[in-house]
């Protein structure tokens, strides 16, 4: 049985997002605690393609309210790739990106989207020249400069970097909350008790647990993506191409070719699927025959916390003083990870965000005891 112990501030999950968290709060002079089940970016934080792109054009469906902490978090990602030496701790590159149209009505869209997207036409016979991923015909397209990461080794890096400020990590399975009815104290683990001024829950999908923890609706669901690793004979082709409803092909730093994704709702199952792989292939092979001669050598699958309303949930839990979430974010979890630590930090040490306005995605919109 492990000791129980008591810090400042416990933050329950140790992937991307409680990584994050306890990046900033060490920064800021705190000693967070990061509690995590079974081991740091286990789930979709070690497994997600790592794409940082300023968005896509069904991105506009949530009124506007995600823009601005996607900007500051690819703000985020810039300065702390040279501050954190990026490029050769978790394989931060810059890449140049095309958004492909199939039709007349897609471009039109996408032209449409070009400002907001930090997008810019392509002429439609320059596209396989300049993206020679895309060797089969298309309507048309949008160049964005974009940038990716490998998740699991950010993940580490973020939190390698925090401990060395004075956080500290406890592998223990969280059970449950300690406190009363109006507060929470600290986290019920399966060995032990941690007792904590503040307690952040930063489970992913697995956050649905808190509700009954909380006694409030945390309304998060899993979805399901997988993704395949190819190895190519040849040099494939720099950068990558996406389509309006996000699938992708990107070539990474290894030399090794992501290519994805699925939307599946299906539970908890994390299990790679035959299905799947003909269902990626199939799809990107609209856009690229260079697949075709590829090798699949890995295929990934995890589970992204989508919310009921597609929004994050970011911010304190009602009625519940001392308890904060931060989850709900979907496809997006990688890239919007550091402006959600950042404003949820300035929000337990100033109590209040002033980066981004976090009144979109605070949890009392579901309902809970104000």
């Amino acid at each position: 049985m492990a000791p129980n112990q008591h810090v400042d501030i416990a933050i329950v999950g140790g992937g991307v997002m409680g990584a994050a968290i306890a990046y900033f709060l060490a920064q800021r002079g705190a000693k967070p605690l990061v509690i995590e089940g079974t081991e740091v970016a286990h789930g979709a934080s070690g497994k997600a393609a790592g794409l940082l792109s300023p968005g896509l054009p069904h991105d506009d469906d949530d009124g506007g309210m995600l823009a601005p902490l996607l900007a500051r978090s690819i703000s985020l990602h810039g300065a702390l790739a040279e501050l954190l030496d990026g490029p050769e701790t978790y394989d931060y590159r810059r890449y140049e990106t095309c958004l492909v149209a199939r039709d007349e009505a897609e471009v039109d869209h996408l032209h449409g989207r070009a400002e907001a997207l930090s997008a810019e036409p392509v002429a439609t016979a320059d596209i396989p020249a300049r993206f020679p991923w895309l060797d089969q015909p298309v309507a048309g397209g949008l160049a964005q400069g974009t940038a990716q990461i490998d998740p699991a080794k950010f993940t580490n890096r973020l939190l390698e970097s925090a401990r060395s400020m004075g956080a500290s990590l406890r592998t223990g399975r969280a059970v449950g909350l300690v406190g009363g009815e109006d507060y929470v104290d600290g986290v019920e683990l399966a060995d032990g008790i941690v007792t904590a001024e503040q307690t952040v829950i930063a489970l992913g999908p697995w956050s649905l647990r808190s509700a009954a923890w909380l006694d409030l609706p945390v309304p998060v669901r899993p979805l399901k993506g997988q993704i395949l690793h190819l190895e190519a004979t040849a040099e494939p082709p720099p950068g990558g191409f996406s389509d309006l409803d996000g699938h992708y092909v990107v070539t990474r730093p290894t030399g090794l070719v992501f290519a994805g994704t699925t939307e599946e709702e299906v539970g908890f199952d994390q299990e790679p699927t035959e299905a799947a792989r003909d269902y990626v292939l199939e799809t990107l092979a609209r856009y690229t025959s260079r697949l075709g001669a590829m090798r699949v050598v890995n295929q990934t699958a995890c589970l992204r916390p989508v919310s009921g309303d597609g929004l994050p949930i970011i911010g304190p839990a009602p009625g519940r003083r001392g308890a904060y979430l931060a989850t709900g974010h979907g496809r997006k979890g990688i890239i919007l990870s550091l402006a959600t630590a950042e404003a949820l930090v300035e929000l337990l040490t100033e109590g209040r965000s002033t980066e981004v306005d976090l009144a979109p995605f605070d949890p009392a919109r579901f309902g809970g005891d104000q």
